[in-house]
């Protein structure tokens, strides 16, 4: 026992009943709370991490869809239609003329 102020203090547990019935409802309360905290922030990190993983998975769906379909990046295809047909096509060589060479004249 150390004296505060003139008044004796021990730690420990009181000896007045009322002092114990509130010490135990604070308690409780505060250990509900401490529970439904961490269950909203448990929901709330699974439901992110759901989340994500149906993005990712939906990318993926995607991206292979696209390259299913001969939808890749876009650039030229080396001839082929979509069904990978080759694409027979004729054509003429021009020269072409020099500008320059137009101006002078």
């Amino acid at each position: 026992m150390a004296l505060m102020n003139g008044r004796p203090f021990t730690f420990g547990m009181s000896q007045n009943p009322i002092v114990q019935v509130l010490s135990l409802l604070v308690l409780g309360v505060v250990l509900i709370g401490a529970v439904v905290m961490g269950t909203l922030i448990l929901a709330a990190v699974i439901g992110l991490a759901m989340l994500a993983a149906i993005v990712f998975s939906v990318r993926i769906w995607w991206l292979r869809w696209k390259l299913r379909h001969g939808r890749g990046t876009g650039a030229d295809s080396g001839g082929e239609d979509r069904e990978g047909h080759v694409i027979e096509v004729e054509y003429r060589e021009r020269e072409l003329r020099d500008r320059d060479s137009d101006r002078r004249d």
